[in-house]
């Protein structure tokens, strides 16, 4: 649903990429992460036992009336209330999410609630199984405030750039999620969609195929495989929808390449809605949606005018593109939600001054000011009462901006 701007180490590479496409030099495929072996053990009251790992796009309205059977147990009387929480792309902007899930939690009055549907791409994806499990395990957000770009990625020397499949490897990121992720931790997530019904989907594009793929990672949790073959797959699964084209290589999951998941829209509310729609008609109850969007990034415009390069004009037609899927999405979620009866649409957007960390620092890949200001940001807005959520009014204005 939301696309990732460009970053500074992209740019200044995009002469070599040129070069690249000219030689047609042949790279080696990534070795391949195997999870079509492991077999899901699903909630008894829905899923079947043998539901795949990898979810395609065809079957992620099965994993959604999962969700929407559990609420619809769960609430005796009333209305039944869905809570989903869509978090978006953003490179080093995804610190300003993890602040803002961080002081979600420690708001006095509207802490965060239990969601029954998380969703998340790229930068979110990176983040979501905290807000998926709850606030016990919020000391994960914090990593991402002051991170460097050290801290996430490794340049690879251009000269080798004819024989890899990126500029850049991310093994600081992957560090952090490998440990992150502790057998607990993936036994808790297991736990939500096991008991609870819960779903946590995030989503990347197969390069192969150009199709969009959604990534079960509750279902993955719960696999009858040892939690090292599960931390795999679920780590392949996030690094996959954060493999930013030419700067990340992709991943390979089960022979197929993935990258990263902004270069397609969500699927998840038409398919949140026409389950939703179904359970309504058939149980005869008053089936609302409370939806939350996480945008993390500013919807600002350019501070500096267009390198005059040929790269530096390539470039910034491609930022431009970037932005403007982003507010495109942004645009089609709000009608989208409009549009039904019993869906309440709110947000909030990275948008705060980052001027005093330097003038390449908003369009840089990680850099510590600008994560410290957003990560900072994102919990002081969140921990406020009352939070100051953006309606679709809003949201629609700041997309329609420019």
């Amino acid at each position: 649903m939301f696309a990732l701007t460009l970053p500074s180490f992209v740019r200044r590479s995009l002469a070599v990429i040129a070069c690249l496409a000219i030689a047609g030099c042949t790279v080696e495929r990534p070795p391949a992460t195997v999870c079509t072996g492991l077999e899901a053990v699903a909630p008894a009251s829905f899923l079947p036992s043998t539901a795949r790992l990898v979810e395609a796009d065809q079957t992620t309205s099965v994993i959604i009336a999962d969700a929407i059977t559990e609420a619809i147990q769960e609430t005796r009387r009333g209305p039944v209330e869905l809570e989903v929480l869509t978090l978006s792309s953003g490179g080093q902007y995804g610190a300003f999410g993890a602040g803002f899930l961080r002081g979600w939690s420690e708001n006095p009055v509207t802490p965060r609630p239990q969601f029954d549907l998380v969703t998340g791409v790229s930068a979110g994806a990176s983040f979501s199984p905290v807000p998926y499990v709850g606030s016990e395990y919020d000391a994960f957000l914090d990593v991402f405030r002051g991170g460097a770009e050290e801290d996430v990625f490794e340049r690879l020397p251009l000269a080798l750039a004819p024989f890899q499949s990126s500029l850049a490897r991310p093994t600081g990121l992957e560090t952090i999620l490998r440990s992150q992720l502790s057998d607990k931790f993936i036994e808790d997530i297991a736990r939500r969609y096991r008991e609870d019904g819960a779903e946590l989907l995030i989503s990347a594009v197969n390069i192969d195929t150009a199709e969009n793929r959604v990534f079960n990672i509750g279902a993955i949790a719960n696999a009858a495989a040892p939690a090292q073959a599960r931390r795999d797959c679920i780590v392949a699964a996030v690094m996959a929808s954060g493999a930013i084209p030419g700067l990340f290589p992709p991943r390979n999951i089960d022979g197929n390449l993935y990258a990263d998941g902004g270069l397609r829209d969500h699927v998840f509310f038409q398919s949140l809605e026409s389950e939703r729609a179904a359970a309504a008609r058939r149980t005869g109850r008053d089936i609302r949606v409370n939806a939350t969007i996480v945008v993390n990034g500013a919807l600002a415009p350019f501070d500096q005018p267009a390198t005059d390069t040929l790269p530096g004009y390539i470039t910034r037609s491609a930022e431009i593109l970037a932005d403007e899927v982003l507010r495109d999405s942004i645009i089609e979620t709000i009608a989208f939600a409009e549009e039904r009866p019993g869906w309440e649409l709110r947000g909030v957007i990275a948008d705060v001054d980052i001027s005093s960390c330097g003038a390449d620092a908003a369009s840089g890949t990680f850099d510590a000011c600008v994560t410290e200001i957003l990560f900072d940001h994102g919990r002081s807005v969140a921990s406020t009462v009352p939070i100051a959520w953006k309606d679709a009014d809003a949201l629609r204005e700041k997309a329609n901006e420019f």
